[in-house]
This record gives structure tokens, C-alpha cells and sequence, in this order.
């Protein structure tokens, strides 16, 4: 969806509009499903939690809720579900929140890694046994970045840090991945 289109949805979801909701849910749905399905690897888990996010979206815009990122927005509700499904578990999760960018200037994207990020996604559970390995900082960033395609803005409003924060947290995470990938690879030497 265009940054338009998203805005004009939002209008019409805060009006309670339900054919608005089922546009927003068919636009929104695979990302989301995704986002959460490499959070806890389970179909099933996906589905149900994945469908709990929707219902609480609709629900804070029948409640009036002040909403004014639409995608921000869903992937937090997401990202929350996530973390209380977790605590369900007696799990515990650790998320970082130290802002480490003092010093970092200037970070370059690494093509290479983020290409193998992307081809990996035809590979599901390649990708998955992959992003596994990862902590799940790394692995939403990855996520977001890399399969969704948000920008460094659109990730610093879902995850509620700073542009420089994501920057740092991308590079680290390709930084990561790159070291598992060359970690899997089969050595070359002949016998």
C-alpha cells in the first residue's frame, strides 16, 4: 500500500468502516503473519495470534483508540501479542533497549548479506532455521527490514526507537547473519 492510500484507510477505519477493515486485513495479512511466524515458529501459534492482533486493531478503533500510523501501529499490537504469548509460556524474552549510536556516524547497508536475506525467503525453512539462530532483535529487524521492506523511519516508529538506533541494530544483525551463513557454508577443500 502506498503511504496515500494507507492514510485514506485510516480515515475510513476510524469512521468504523468494516469494508475498510477487510481491505486493511487483505493488504496487511502475509506481513503480518510472517512477522509473527518468525517469532515463534509455530503454524498454528501464527494463526491464532496473528488473528488476535486483527481483532485488536478493529477493536481500538471501535473504542475510539487515537491512531495515527496505521502499519506502526498493527505491528506493535503484533509485536505485544508476541512478547505476552511468550510470558504465557513462562518464557522470558529479553529486549535491549540501551541506545548505543553515540559514536556511529555512518553505517553502509551490506548488499551481499541482505541480497542472501532475500533470496533465502524462497526457502522458508532455511530462512526460518536461519533467523532461529538469531536473538529476536536481530531477527525482527532482519524481518522487517529485509522481507517487509519497511523503511528505517517506518521500523523506528513500530519498534519505538531512534532512525540511528535501527541503523545500528541492521548493521549488527546482517553483521550476525552474515557469520551464520559463512558458518553453514561447506568447506571447499578437496581430498
Amino acid at each position: 500500500m502506498t503511504k496515500l492510500s494507507d492514510k485514506l484507510l485510516l480515515i475510513r477505519l476510524k469512521r468504523k468502516d468494516p469494508e475498510a477493515f477487510g481491505q486493511f486485513y487483505d493488504s496487511y495479512i502475509e506481513k503480518i503473519y510472517r512477522f509473527i511466524y518468525f517469532k515463534v515458529s509455530s503454524t498454528e501459534t501464527a494463526q491464532d495470534l496473528t488473528s488476535e492482533t486483527f481483532l485488536k486493531v478493529w477493536q481500538s478503533f471501535t473504542e475510539g483508540k487515537k491512531i495515527t500510523h496505521l502499519q506502526a501501529f498493527t505491528y506493535q499490537v503484533a509485536k505485544n501479542l508476541v512478547v505476552d504469548h511468550y510470558r504465557q509460556q513462562a518464557r522470558t524474552t529479553t529486549v535491549s533497549t540501551d541506545d548505543e549510536t553515540s559514536g556511529v556516524t555512518e553505517i553502509a547497508d551490506d548488499q551481499p548479506t541482505a541480497e542472501a536475506v532475500v533470496a533465502l525467503a524462497g526457502d522458508v525453512e532455511h530462512l526460518e532455521a536461519v533467523l532461529a539462530q538469531l536473538k529476536d532483535e536481530y531477527r525482527e529487524i532482519i524481518i522487517l527490514k529485509y522481507l517487509d521492506e519497511l523503511s528505517t523511519a517506518e521500523i523506528a516508529d513500530i519498534l519505538g526507537k531512534t532512525k540511528g538506533n535501527v541503523r545500528v541494530l541492521a548493521h549488527r544483525a546482517l553483521q550476525t547473519l552474515r557469520e551464520l551463513l559463512e558458518a553453514q557454508q561447506p568447506s571447499h577443500h578437496e581430498q
